[in-house]
């Protein structure tokens, strides 16, 4: 039998256990995208709860990732740089990982200048129809909220809040921008063939993300047809019976095996999440070990 989820104990962590007797968690965001914590306060957070290594895998950016890698050493925590890239297959919108890539390569850095204007053009658009439909926010409103980060739905969210438009984060999603709300935009995707060969042209690691939560299986198995290296089965929207198809599929494709918390920050019902799903540093090494071999 497969597995089950692997979950930080309620606890901290064993400090005084090397890094390969402890935990990862491959999966969070910081306020360069949607979440609410600075790179630094990730790692910090990281550190307190005794992780061996913790995942930066903001939305579409990686603006954040040298400012973790230097809180990383400083503070003693693995940094795994990432990002979290969207697609889109049999009409769904799939999340696709991408660890170790050369995030400084100036062609990467130029794709994700244009996805961060995608974003922002999308938000536009969605505060464009929330007008039209009545509702007093404006522009300013959503890139207060978004500080500057790679713009996404929770920051438009944020700013319907904000200016009491509704009274909290679910009912704008579920009034307003939610998927077939008023206000709904669609956002500028990648076939995942395109995410894929983008992450291994830098040299990268792809993985699909959170693949039990799509609406049509079809949607993840694309994906894993379209060249992923990886399948994140372990991730708090995962039920067990997810978890253990996810890794019965990586089985029979060989595929590595992934899990995080897909940490927010507290933006997402209010709880951190962060350290709640990890999985056994030996996955993280695995990971280590086919980035290595890309980069050489």
């Amino acid at each position: 039998m497969p597995s089950r989820p692997v979950r930080a104990p309620r606890h901290r962590g064993d400090p005084r256990l090397p890094a390969e007797d402890r935990l990862a968690d491959l999966h969070a965001h910081t306020c360069f995208s949607d979440g609410l914590f600075t790179p630094e306060q990730l790692v910090e957070r990281a550190r307190w709860l005794n992780l061996a290594a913790v995942a930066v895998t903001d939305h579409d950016t990686v603006a954040g990732l040298e400012r973790a890698l230097v809180a990383g050493r400083r503070h003693g925590i693995e940094v795994v740089p990432g990002v979290e890239m969207s697609c889109g297959a049999d009409g769904v919108d799939v999340h696709i990982l991408g660890y170790y890539l050369d995030f400084a390569d100036r062609d990467l850095l130029a794709f994700f200048d244009k996805l961060f204007a995608a974003r922002e053009q999308r938000a536009r658009t969605m505060v464009e129809k929330l007008r039209a439909h009545g509702v007093a926010v404006d522009w300013p409103d959503v890139a207060r909220a978004a500080g500057g980060a790679a713009v996404g739905r929770p920051h438009v969210a944020q700013a319907l809040v904000e200016v009491r438009a509704v009274p909290s984060l679910e009912e704008a999603f579920r009034r307003w921008i939610g998927y077939d709300s008023p206000a709904y935009v669609p956002k500028y995707r990648l076939s995942p063939e395109e995410a894929v060969g983008f992450i291994k042209e830098h040299r990268g690691v792809a993985v699909v993300a959170h693949p039990g939560i799509y609406r049509r299986e079809s949607a993840h198995l694309l994906t894993i047809a379209a060249g992923v290296d990886g399948i994140e089965a372990w991730h708090p929207d995962h039920t067990p019976d997810d978890t253990d198809r996810m890794i019965e599929l990586a089985r029979k494709n060989r595929l590595l095996l992934t899990g995080g918390s897909d940490c927010h920050g507290g933006r997402k019902k209010g709880k951190v999440y962060l350290g709640e799903v990890t999985v056994p540093y030996k996955y993280l090494a695995a990971l280590k070990r086919l980035g290595r071999r890309r980069r050489n």
